[in-house]
């Protein structure tokens, strides 16, 4: 899957019927804005768009072509957008962020530069050792993901909570690390009462990509009528993210921390 690193966001390369699109979610991560706010700039102005030239709504029998990119596909359809949609959609948005972010989108998602063919044998020669110096770079990514995915088949523990796993890597500081994940548009918070106890839910963009799902809690009390609650949970590509995060000391990290990187791994019988 190619990835297009914009404002410090992953974003994969998602065609459709040989347009690049986009989703909601995508354009609501890259000009870090609520969930659901380019999804209501297109419901309020929806007589301006046309189907089939700013977007398109991608079936769920075409589900199987948009896994390949981590996206899911519900059963009344993914509405996606093409350039034209996306720079209609993002009309309201002014700041000086959305004007970078915008053209950097413009630039190098939907007009990717097309490949220069070298014209002399010098600049054939000087591609061919660009090209070589990529392999051998690529070659050593390889070998070290390896090392990683190894490394990792021991960290992953489904049904593990964020904090639950912070607290498993040393020197970080597992108390704050939902209040990152806020920052990294991960999760929210749904409890409206500034003094009740945060409700943490997941955002769209991380269940797509598989980075946290949501697992409800029945809360029950002598006295007050039972109720469900919702905890975000890690998935195996999720962990992943979030210890490459670690490795490079991205992490909120506790001031005590001796500057070692290891984690512990999962002990049933240790209370987290």
């Amino acid at each position: 899957m190619n990835l297009i690193t914009i404002h410090n966001t992953e974003l994969p390369v998602v065609e459709y019927r040989g347009q690049r699109v986009v989703t909601y979610a995508m354009i609501d991560q890259i000009h870090d804005r609520p969930e659901g706010t380019a999804k209501r700039n297109l419901a309020e102005n929806r007589h301006r768009f046309i189907e089939g030239q700013d977007y398109h709504v991608v079936p769920k029998s075409e589900a199987n072509g948009f896994r390949t990119f981590g996206i899911d596909v519900p059963n009344r359809g993914l509405t996606v957008l093409t350039e034209h949609g996306y720079l209609m959609i993002v009309k309201s948005l002014t700041d000086d962020l959305a004007w970078d972010v915008q053209r950097q989108l413009v630039n190098r998602y939907f007009r990717p530069q097309a490949f220069a063919v070298p014209q002399t044998r010098a600049e054939a020669m000087r591609l061919a050792a660009d090209l070589e110096e990529q392999n051998t770079v690529l070659a050593l990514e390889n070998q070290q993901q390896a090392k990683k995915i190894e490394a990792l088949e021991h960290l992953f523990m489904p049904g593990e909570t964020p904090t639950q796993f912070a607290k498993r890597l040393n020197g970080v500081n597992s108390q704050q690390i939902n209040a990152f994940l806020m920052e990294l548009k991960w999760i929210f918070n749904a409890e409206r009462k500034p003094d009740s106890s945060p409700k943490y839910r997941v955002y769209a963009i991380a269940r797509d990509r598989h980075w946290l799902t949501e697992k409800p809690v029945t809360v029950a009390g002598e006295g007050i009528k039972s109720f469900i609650r919702y905890a975000p949970v890690m998935l195996e590509e999720g962990t992943v993210k979030l210890f490459d995060l670690y490795m490079a000391e991205k992490l909120p990290m506790k001031q005590t921390w001796d500057g070692r990187f290891f984690y512990e791994k999962f002990n049933p019988e240790k209370p987290l």
